[in-house]
């Protein structure tokens, strides 16, 4: 009995290793150390809320944020600090659990007790959906931003931010309700981004459009860092329509057109395409 048990220890730990994974913080030491909320962030290392699905450890982090600063922080120090090349890829994921948020982190600090800086602050690939379950993010580590790789050699620290505050919320942020917050853990740093190895990475599955409550504009989502190459607009004959405008770099203007039904079509870099129905009042 005795060597079945190591024998399926050492299975498993074959199968860890191959992934490349280097846990960061799994908040179930009996005393925690590193972490350090600021500038408004709050962080309290609680009972896991959900024992189940992706996530069945005991304990987690729970963060909120006690002002409206965008740029509150917790501080979570990678110990030992991890070594990483120029030409490898790296990615932080974290099991979030309940309010959505706009995650991102900071990787350019250059000590254990830096914050790195603005330039550094890089966004999560996916969203999560706040539903009642835990849920992975992934956020490349890179410096510069979205250059895919990691120019200073050595990663000090994590600058997580729970809610910068972007377009898919209110404007404070929910971080910034009352009783708002937002579980966290597992954080690893993983050699490969573990959304690319599903099959549904199609563009699909990946874009999301919104329209305005006007149903004036249109706006594009995408994840998985999805270059979007060409956007059309077709009436329902069939024929292109030229007459919209770019007002950034995801929201366009249909404020021009005549009501009615239209097909939006998109086109990425890979050449696949996605068409959607939109209308027009």
């Amino acid at each position: 009995m005795k060597k079945i048990t190591f024998l399926n220890l050492l299975l498993s730990l074959c199968v860890l290793s191959s992934f490349g994974q280097t846990m960061v913080n799994d908040f179930e030491a009996t005393v925690v150390t590193g972490v350090e909320p600021l500038f408004g962030a709050a962080a309290t290392v609680v009972a896991n809320p959900s024992i189940s699905g992706l996530n069945t450890t005991d304990n987690c982090l729970q963060i909120g944020n006690t002002g409206t600063n965008w740029f509150s922080l917790v501080r979570i120090n990678v110990n030992p600090d991890l070594a990483i090349s120029g030409t490898e890829t790296k990615f932080l994921s974290v099991l979030v659990y309940r309010t959505t948020t706009d995650m991102a982190c900071r990787f350019n600090a250059t000590a254990d007790d830096d914050n790195g800086s603005n330039p550094g602050v890089i966004s999560a690939i996916n969203a999560h959906s706040g539903a009642d379950a835990w849920e992975q993010i992934i956020i490349p580590v890179e410096f510069p931003r979205d250059s895919g790789t990691f120019s200073l050699g050595t990663l000090f620290t994590l600058i997580f931010h729970a809610d910068i505050k972007g377009f898919s919320n209110a404007a404070a942020g929910p971080l910034d309700n009352a009783g708002g917050s937002l579980f966290v853990d597992e954080l690893q740093i993983l050699d490969s981004n573990p959304l690319l190895s599903t099959d549904d990475f199609t563009l699909e599955n990946n874009i999301s459009i919104y329209q305005n409550v006007s149903l004036t504009n249109f706006r594009i989502e995408t994840k998985h860092n999805i270059n979007i190459t060409d956007v059309s607009l077709y009436d329902i004959l069939g024929s292109k329509v030229n007459n919209i405008s770019k007002i950034d770099t995801h929201e366009y203007d249909m404020s021009n057109l005549s009501s009615g039904l239209y097909i939006v079509k998109i086109r990425d870099d890979r050449g696949e395409t996605f068409s959607k129905k939109l209308i027009k009042q």
